[in-house]
Parts: structure tokens; sequence; C-alpha cells
């Protein structure tokens, strides 16, 4: 580890076997106390407490440190210890602690990942140790008690609040209804967040629980793309004290049971939770998030940096060759690095695009061939990529024809949207036969990975050893190995993950990806709304955002400029499509472009994989947002930031007064406005306590600040 972190697993075994985890400021407790492994206590003050201020696993009905549920039993208790053992790299502590039931042939292995913030991963692996299947029908890697120690009787005694939690989340599970992250008061009873199986598959698996008296943050993410489940639950009765907590929560998969039937001798991993523990305000929360993701999650990026910038050309237009060449062009003149042919590339004249997904061979839109294209590419200086579906198999492919068996089908039967069951193991092998194919075949530099399937609440079942197995983990197991990989396979490939849209931006599948595609829904102000939010979710340069795309709606509300201003707090794709073969070019809007372009490769992009992010409006993400919206950008070495005042719908206000909340007071700064290009010195106590007084009088107007140390 650096001279900058800390990290520890602390382990005593008498009077029972104790652990004590603790990564940064960050402390949490867990034991194994009379057959039960339950999670104790968890501070921010980087100190272990003693045991008399940790949960008595006796005062509380569900006190186990994780859930699970094998041939219908819980195993809640009889766990027999069965030691420790800790792996120490350069970036991370690895403990993995194994547990032996002593009622069910069950043998569990509890990983936790320790990488110096405050964010801990967690996960289980599950051994059937008998010489019969067994089923697992209930799999959270973590739960328990949240307990923190906080004192609430000294510091409030009679008068405190009525609201004691607030419970964060992504509220909307619809298409264009991303990032909508809310804050609801957590009543005093169950509560529960799900998605993918019994909500729909637009919401992003994760929460923040605010603890109202005290301003600790619990910030948790589930890495997993198939149904989930968040629960909470919380009893505020008379009498209880902050010592006797009745917080309780846990978070793992969601499906119809059972999820998956373990062989015998078979070791089965539950997906990981990530969860850490914040003193702080909301900012340092989604901070301590995104630094943990980018230190343990996502991988290197390839060919040196991530955040291209994109253009492309896709099914909104029936596409010719001459068309594909004269947007190159526009590409080329605009400062793009990445051209690549969506969706079409594969379809005939005056076929729809997904109809014959599957058949991924040439179609006759392009009669030539895709190596003109791809020369032409390569000779203006940018990379090449195409677009593919290869879960999806359409109606009129020759592989639907004949391939029927591979179409993944519901618990009644009913075909999925052409939805390839990779737990079929010739489909999967044929899937990944023929991403590899088009990958060498056509010479990829980009590769955009697309995944349509909706309404499959909870997929299908298989009959597997006399049970009917859900068939999302055996799903997930193959889809993450395929792309696992394509990835080691092809290591200078850029892998762009989309989903419809954002139906797939869990950590899960992202950290397979270079960047992830958050909407298909473009037009301001929910524009600005599914940024802010997704933002809070995955770091910036993870978030793709897009800019003058006809297909995609940017182009119907607002200016040019929200959206290019917009498309800075993320990756930019630009449509290909603004100005049609035999049109005069408007070299204002290629300004523009170019301009933005500029500003991002320059300027934004160089600290974007290290910056912090500042949500100035964390709340402002419904689906018509009204009011300002801002966002901060900044340098990790607070020399350089961009922030963004956005004036959404639906109001008379028109001034705003910014006051920066990342720059250093001590710093002196140069601050250009760019709406006039006026460049200005400041000093950075006065941009952060003083502010700038911002007048934007029309509905979806827009101002952008650039400011660099002198």
């Amino acid at each position: 580890m650096s001279e900058n972190s800390f990290v520890d697993v602390f382990v005593s075994e008498q009077p029972f076997p104790a652990l004590v985890y603790r990564t940064g400021m960050t402390t949490y407790q867990e034991a194994l106390i009379d057959g039960q492994f339950i999670g104790r206590v968890w501070n921010t003050q980087g100190s272990v407490h003693r045991d008399e201020s940790t949960i008595d696993p006796s005062s509380h009905p569900t006190p186990q440190a994780f859930w699970l549920e094998v041939d219908g039993q819980l195993l809640h208790s009889h766990w027999e210890w069965g030691g420790i053992e800790k792996t120490e790299s350069d970036n991370s502590l690895h403990a993995v602690i194994t547990l032996k039931h002593s009622v069910r042939p069950v043998e569990v292995k509890v990983h936790t990942i320790l990488d110096g913030t405050p964010v801990i991963t967690r996960w289980l692996e599950v051994t059937n140790t008998s010489d019969k299947p067994a089923a697992l029908s209930r799999a959270y890697p973590w739960s328990g008690v949240l307990h923190t120690g906080s004192t609430r009787d000294m510091l409030y005694g009679e008068d405190e609040p009525e609201q004691r939690y607030s419970i964060g989340y992504m509220t909307d599970t619809r298409w264009g209804g991303e990032g909508n992250f809310e804050w609801h008061p957590l009543p005093s009873a169950g509560y529960r967040i799900d998605g993918r199986y019994r909500r729909l598959r637009h919401r992003h698996p994760m929460f923040i629980l605010r603890n109202e008296l005290t301003g600790e943050h619990f910030i948790g993410q589930f890495a997993w793309s198939g149904g989930y489940s968040f629960e909470f639950d919380y009893d505020d009765r008379p009498g209880v004290s902050q010592r006797d907590p009745r917080l309780f929560f846990r978070a793992g998969v969601d499906a119809p049971a059972p999820f998956r039937t373990i062989a015998p001798g078979e070791t089965v991993a539950v997906p990981e939770m990530h969860l850490g523990l914040v003193t702080g305000d909301f900012d340092e929360a989604v901070q301590s998030m995104h630094d943990h993701l980018r230190k343990s999650v996502f991988p290197p990026q390839p060919r040196g940096h991530g955040g291209w910038v994109e253009v492309g050309i896709g099914p909104e237009y029936e596409f010719a060759e001459e068309m594909v060449r004269n947007c190159i062009d526009m590409a080329a003149d605009i400062g793009a690095e990445i051209f690549f042919i969506d969706a079409g590339w594969y379809a005939d004249s005056g076929g729809l695009w997904y109809e014959t997904l599957g058949d991924w061979n040439l179609g006759g839109r392009l009669p030539n061939g895709i190596a003109p294209i791809r020369e032409y590419v390569k000779s203006k200086g940018m990379l090449w990529g195409l677009w593919m579906e290869p879960e999806r198999l359409g109606i009129k492919s020759k592989t639907y024809q004949e391939h029927p068996e591979w179409i993944h089908k519901n618990y009644r039967g009913q075909e999925i949207g052409g939805w390839i069951d990779l737990t079929i193991p010739e489909a999967a092998k044929w899937m990944e036969e023929q991403i590899i194919r088009v990958i060498t075949e056509h010479e990829l530099d980009f590769f955009r990975l697309d995944y349509n399937v909706g309404g499959a609440y909870g997929a299908g079942g298989h009959l597997r050893d006399g049970y009917l197995e859900n068939t999302y983990w055996r799903y997930y197991e193959a889809f993450y190995g395929i792309m696992s990989r394509v990835h080691e396979r092809f290591p200078d490939l850029i892998m762009e993950n989309c989903a419809g849209g954002g139906g797939r931006t869990d950590i899960g599948t992202v950290r397979l990806f270079n960047h992830t595609w958050v909407t298909d829904y473009q037009a301001a102000p929910r524009s600005f709304s599914i940024s802010n939010g997704m933002t809070i979710a995955l770091p910036p340069e993870y978030i793709d955002r897009h800019l003058l795309g006809v297909g995609q709606n940017s182009h119907l509300a607002g200016d040019l400029d929200f959206q290019a201003r917009l498309s800075l707090f993320g990756r930019p794709t630009i449509a290909g499509m603004f100005s049609p073969v035999g049109s005069k070019r408007n070299p204002l809007v290629i300004d523009r472009v170019k301009r933005t372009v500029e500003l991002y490769k320059n300027f934004v992009r160089p600290f974007m994989p290290t910056s912090r992010l500042y949500h100035h409006t964390p709340a402002v993400t419904q689906r018509n947002p009204k009011g300002f919206g801002v966002l901060e950008m900044v340098s990790e070495d607070r020399s350089k930031a961009i922030a963004g005042v956005f004036k959404l719908g639906g109001m008379a206000q028109s001034d705003y007064l910014l006051r920066f909340r990342g720059l250093d007071p001590a710093k002196e700064y140069q601050v250009t406005i760019d709406s006039t290009q006026t460049t200005f010195e400041a000093d950075g106590d006065d941009l952060m306590y003083e502010g700038l007084a911002l007048h934007l009088e029309a509905p979806l107007a827009s101002e952008l600040l650039i400011v660099s140390e002198e």
C-alpha cells in the first residue's frame, strides 16, 4: 500500500473469533458468536471499539453478516470457525474467512478487500460439500445491523428530529429515467429497492443511507447485472437506545428461487457488494465511491487513456457509402478520434436493423464492403469501430431460424424478445465466436456492445437436478466470462457498454468495458438530470454523453451550448449526420463543436480520470427537472476546474450565485466565462466564499466557467 493509505485486518480468537477491518479512516467489525457470524459496529475515526460498544446478537432477530438460504434452510446460525487467510498487494489487503456449517454440508468463504478508500468489497464463495445437489434460494453477500455507535441521546436528548434516516437511490426504473436519484425518508418499517426482476431494468443498483443526526453516509453498489434487491428494516420503537440499534439491511440477488443449483463439490461465487461509511457531506461520500471504483474495480484504460471522442452513424438513416464517407469527413473536421457504424451495417437496404440481428455478415447497404470505409477512417487519423448486439437474434435472421431452441423463454414458455439463452453452452460458444470473428475480420479498434432486451422480469427457468433453476445466475456467469476473455484477447480494443440506453450500468458489467452509455434520452432539461444522477453512481470518465443526435433527440430542446457544455462532464459522442450529403455545412455549428472538442481534449480530459466531482444540486434529478442544475469538476491538485450552470424548465428565477467547492482558497486563478470568452483573475477564497453571480434569463440557458491556476 502507498504511504498515504492504511489497511489492516486484526483478528482475535478469544473468547470468540472477532475481526476488525480498517481501511483509511473507516472501521468495520465482525465476530462469530455462538455460531452466528455477525456485523458488530462501524465508525469513521479509524479506531477499534471495545466489546461493550458493539451489538449483542441475542438482542436482534437478524444480526447475521450475510444471508444464505440453501435447500429451504436459512443458514443464520451453527457456523464453525475455519480460520482466516490474508494476502496483501500494492493496492489492497484481501482477507478470506472460512466458515463451515454444522448442520448443512456447506462451506462458505467470506472474501473482503480493503483498498484504503472508505469502501469495502465483500463477496462469498459457497461450496456444496455433500454428495447431492443443493439449491441456493437466497443469496445476500452482505447483511446485518448498520450500527455506527453514535450517541443520539447525548446529541439530542428529547429533541431528536423526527426523521432519523434518509435513503437515496435511483427511483425511476423506466427507459429515459436513468439517474433519477432522490432522497426519501426511511420509515419505521421495512423498505425495499428492486431492479431487473420486480422492477424495470433502468435503475442503477446503488443506495446512499444518510444518518440525519450525525451526517454519516453509508454508500453501496451491487456488482451484478441480474435481478437485485436492497432491503432495510428500521424499528424505531420507543425506548431503543443507540447501543441497541434496530436498523437492518441486506443486499443481494433477487429472482424466482432457486437462483442456482450447486453440484456436489462445486463452488459458486455470490456477486460482490461494495459498501462504505463516510462522515461528511454528500460530495465526500460520492467521491469516496468514485475513488474506490477507479482504484479497485475498473481496469486500466487501453491505448494510454480513456475518454475518446466518438462520432457514429446509425439506423436512424438508410445510410449508403457516400453518406458514411460524408460523416467521416465531418468527424475528422471537428476533431473526433473514433468513427464507428452503429446498428444496421449487416442489414440490407430497406431492412429493419433489428430483424436480422445474429447474421453478423455485411449487408447490402455497403456493396463495396467495409474495408474501403475502414481504410478511409484510418486515412483521416481516426480509430475504427462497429456496433454489435450479440445477445439477441432477429426474427428474420438465419440463426433464429436454425436455432429456435437458443431463445430465452420465461416461466410461461414465451420467448423474451429474441434474447439468446447463454445458459445453453452451445449458444454461449456461438456468441463468443461471433464477437471474436467480427472484431478480427473487420479489424476493429473500437467495439460497441448493445443489449435491448426488456420485459425479462426474472428471466426464466430450466429444470436441473430436480429443481426449476432461475437462469439469471448462469446467464451472467457466461456473459461475464465471454466479455472477460474478449477483453484479455484484445487488450488494445476500446470497448463501450450500451444497453438500450442505461439498462445495464451496474459495475458488474461496466468493469468489463472502458465506458458506458447511460441513456438514450438526450433532450434538455432531462439530459442534465440524467448526467447529474449517473455521475453520482459512476465517475465522469465512464459516463457517455451525446451531442447533435437526431436519433437521440438532443436537438429538440435547448440550444447547442446547453448540450455542448453538459457533454464536458462525461465522454462526448457526436452525431455524424448534422450536415447531409450535398448540403452546406454550417460553420457556426462546426466552430462550436470544434471548440467543445478542443476544450475537452486539451483541458478537461487530462484531469478527469482523477477529478473530484461536486453535485451542487444533487436532488435535481426528476424526469422533467426545474430550477438550476449545477456541476463542478476539479482536478486532484485543485489547479484546474470547470463548472456548468444550467437553467432548467418552468422557473422565473434568473440569478444564481455560484460558490466553487473544490478549489484551493490560497491559490490565484484565471476564470473564463464561456459564453463571452471573457477572462479575469480571482482569488480562490473569493470564488469559494463570495462566489460569482450569474444571470441566465431564458429557460434552458447555460453557462460554463473554466478555471485554471495562474
